[in-house]
């Protein structure tokens, strides 16, 4: 009987030493950071999940796909690679809200797919969420539809709210970056 005993202090006594240290702080400060790492590089955010347990826990969390931003990411990335990791996080990123993946999935439903409502309504929610940029595309997009007068003039208002806010440079800055990477894609596989 006294081996027993001593068998099951020594089980203890391992368990105790093998405490992960990650385990003292709170799974909300990992979520922090998880979502700091993923605002900054997508491919960081997956070598953190696969690192341990821990960081698989936090980084999994709503709220770091509901934060993360993915404006360092070109747009035509994610509409090219949909099997890669890139489009599963941009998936799970509209799932939770993030208004930078909505704005993103609605520019793939318009653009790639040739979904018109779907991307409106797509863009119409990023725009309701705060997205300047997505406002903006709504309103360009409107106001090119010359067949539905109340769709123009929808398309002028909000494009009035956006000059007055201060923000229509900027809009059209983004907007040019995007159709950049578009012809450096299609240059891409014209050589090809």
């Amino acid at each position: 009987m006294a081996g027993s005993s001593q068998k099951d202090r020594k089980k203890v006594d391992v368990s105790i030493q093998h405490e992960c240290p990650l385990n003292l702080l709170p799974r909300e400060i990992w979520s922090m950071i998880a979502t700091m790492v993923a605002s900054n590089l997508i491919e960081d955010l997956f070598n953190m999940q696969m690192t341990c347990k821990v960081f698989l826990g936090a980084a999994s969390s709503d709220a770091v796909y509901k934060h993360a931003t993915m404006s360092y990411k070109p747009l035509v990335h994610f509409l090219v690679y949909l099997d890669r990791p890139e489009r599963r996080f941009l998936d799970r990123c509209v799932e939770v809200g993030n208004v930078d993946a909505i704005l993103r999935q609605g520019f793939m439903e318009y653009f790639r797919f040739g979904r018109c409502d779907k991307g409106m309504e797509l863009f119409a929610r990023a725009s309701t969420e705060g997205s300047v940029e997505a406002c903006y595309l709504c309103a360009t997009l409107l106001l090119c539809d010359h067949e539905d007068e109340e769709e123009v003039q929808t398309g002028v208002q909000m494009m009035e709210v956006i000059r007055i806010s201060g923000q229509l440079e900027s809009c059209s800055k983004f907007f040019r970056d995007i159709f950049n990477d578009f012809m450096v894609f299609f240059k891409m596989f014209a050589s090809e």
